[in-house]
């Protein structure tokens, strides 16, 4: 007696038990590895989305942060994670500038991932310089940079933060030093101790420094102003025409092969979260436009991000380091 399935029967029977799986997800607790260091901006906004997400999902979310090597450990370890659903990634565009300078990865950036959404886009980035830096202006930073060598922290070679530092020297005419550390914490504390005298860094995680006068803000590297800090001058303003960082984003990723109905269930979750009154003020205020995109349109600016910084890397010369 021939037991073997008809193929379309076999189809059948996986496609109900995904389903059935989908239906069921989540019956435990999920792992949301971060690629940014506790009291960062990524950790951040994972940790005001999880909040959410969880009523939603009825299901915990626990945050891991895993900082370092930009990115790089926190992405290998959900690469290489059981495709559940269980294990979720949380990263910057610092996972398509870590691809876009040529580095050698344990992983590749657009086959071993499921894009499931954008949390949010940055505004912009603001130019902080220490309080002790006696300038007042951009211009006045640069003046002063061609007189002196003044160093610039980031958070890891590769970082968008890096990328747009190192173009603003090209744009500028200065030679400021990179500085890199593990993540953008302790980037900030190196900018308040004066270890370091320029960063460029987003409000979210630099508002109350600057409110304490720890920093002060120069400009902001955004298409127009920052809503929450009107009366700071973009740098196209102040001549830098095109010098904007279109696209910074806080994403959710998935290993590949996660299936697609949990990953549309994610996806509805987190924009259902950061669509809310609640976390649109939070961002708003922090310098970030709520998102919530499909895993379709995410992944298209993921690709598209990736092909802008190559370019970006190969114009300011920027190599792995």
């Amino acid at each position: 007696m021939n037991m073997t399935l008809p193929y379309s029967t076999l189809a059948l029977l996986v496609g109900f038990s995904v389903a059935a799986s989908a239906q069921d997800y989540p019956n435990k607790p999920i792992r949301l590895v971060v690629s940014s260091a506790a009291g960062g901006t990524g950790d951040t906004l994972a940790r005001a989305v999880a909040r959410f997400v969880e009523k939603v999902l009825h299901a915990n979310i626990v945050v891991d942060n895993r900082p370092g090597a930009t990115g790089i450990i926190a992405t290998d370890t959900v690469a290489k994670a059981e495709p559940n659903g269980y294990t979720l990634l949380q990263t910057s565009s610092s996972m398509v500038t870590n691809a876009a300078t040529g580095r050698k990865l344990p992983y590749d950036v657009t086959r071993d991932f499921i894009p499931v959404t954008n949390l949010a886009t940055a505004e912009g980035y603001l130019v902080l310089v220490n309080p002790g830096l006696r300038v007042a202006s951009v211009n006045e930073l640069i003046a002063l940079a061609k007189t002196r060598n003044l160093l610039y922290g980031s958070p890891g070679a590769g970082n968008p933060i890096h990328f747009m530092t190192e173009s603003f020297n090209q744009r500028a005419g200065t030679t400021m030093t990179h500085v890199p550390y593990k993540a953008l914490a302790p980037a900030l504390i190196a900018l308040v101790s004066g270890e370091i005298q320029v960063l460029l860094a987003p409000p979210l995680a630099t508002r109350q420094h600057i409110a304490a006068g720890n920093m002060r803000a120069l400009a902001s590297v955004s298409a127009k102003r920052i809503s929450a800090m009107p009366d700071l001058p973009t740098m196209e303003e102040i001549g830098f025409s095109g010098f904007t960082l279109l696209g910074g984003w806080q994403g959710w990723f998935a290993p590949a092969k996660t299936p697609q109905a949990i990953v549309a269930k994610i996806q509805r979750a987190v924009a259902n979260a950061v669509n809310s009154g609640e976390l649109r003020s939070y961002m708003h205020n922090g310098g970030y436009i709520p998102d919530g995109r499909s895993p379709a349109e995410f992944r298209v600016l993921v690709l598209s991000d990736y092909q802008r910084f190559r370019e970006l890397a190969r114009v300011a010369n920027i190599k792995e380091e």
